[in-house]
């Protein structure tokens, strides 16, 4: 791996897109540039640089000169790393409350006597924990091979396309209807989104977004997924599968994904 992919890798891991990544090297190569001279340097459509700035902006790497025409610039490499940590420090501790209140909300409803006598479904009845990632595929190959309608499948990469394209290929050919979205940001994804086309699956890069969950949804009945989690500030994500059927969780995986769909 060359050092400039081995940078690519690293400013993806912080959280950074693919268009703010290309945009920051593109501004470390060419100091201060217009919104045109970077489109030139990269495949990003000129109005989508727009949205990539302020994105930059905000999270502290990037400023504007005033102009006309306007001129962008990366702030000093060290000083715009320690905003970009404030920044996601923020929004990270945003996101802990909302989490925070959310969960102690549950916890009052479910101590509640007249809430628990109209429950149905005991909360750890709703979704079944797996122990890893080999036992979640074993689970995703079997209910690939059991579809009747349909198959979703969202993933930022889909380095596991090998282990279940046998499994796809026999659903496509039972005439279900598989939707796939994936991160096609380098040589071995545009290898895999090109085979699914081939096979006969429809295939949507996810737009500018960064999902950190990967998961296999089928005929809106069943639901295997997982979501990676970064306890700890600065730590490496950690991950726990999940498989579900519970109508509720359905609903928020397809809303997803038919939301994410809609954008890509």
């Amino acid at each position: 791996m060359s050092e400039l992919d081995e940078i690519d890798l690293n400013l993806k891991s912080l959280g950074l897109t693919q268009y703010e990544v290309k945009t920051l090297k593109t501004l470390i190569a060419l100091s201060a540039s217009t919104a045109e001279e970077i489109h030139k340097q990269t495949d990003i459509p000129t109005p989508r640089i727009y949205d990539t700035i302020e994105s930059l902006q905000k999270k502290g790497l990037v400023r504007t000169i005033a102009g006309r025409p306007k001129r962008f610039e990366i702030l000093n490499l060290e000083e715009g790393l320690k905003n970009f940590l404030v920044f996601k420090e923020s929004e990270f501790n945003d996101e802990l409350n909302k989490m925070t209140n959310i969960s102690d909300h549950i916890l009052t409803l479910l101590n509640d006597p007249i809430y628990q006598s109209q429950l149905i479904i005991k909360p750890d009845e709703l979704i079944e924990a797996y122990s890893s990632l080999g036992e979640m595929q074993v689970k995703t190959i079997d209910l690939i091979n059991k579809s009747k309608k349909e198959i979703c499948i969202f993933t930022n990469v889909f380095y596991w396309f090998e282990h279940v394209e046998e499994a796809l290929n026999k659903a496509i050919s039972r005439d279900v209807t598989v939707r796939i979205l994936m991160n096609v940001d380098d040589e071995t994804s545009k290898l895999y989104a090109k085979k699914l086309r081939e096979i006969g699956a429809k295939v949507k890069e996810i737009a500018n977004e960064t999902v950190l969950a990967r998961g296999t949804l089928v005929d809106n009945e069943q639901v295997v997924f997982v979501i990676w989690v970064s306890p700890v500030k600065q730590e490496k994500y950690v991950y726990r599968p999940h498989f579900s059927s519970n109508s509720g969780i359905i609903e928020i995986f397809s809303n997803n994904f038919e939301y994410l769909w809609g954008k890509s």
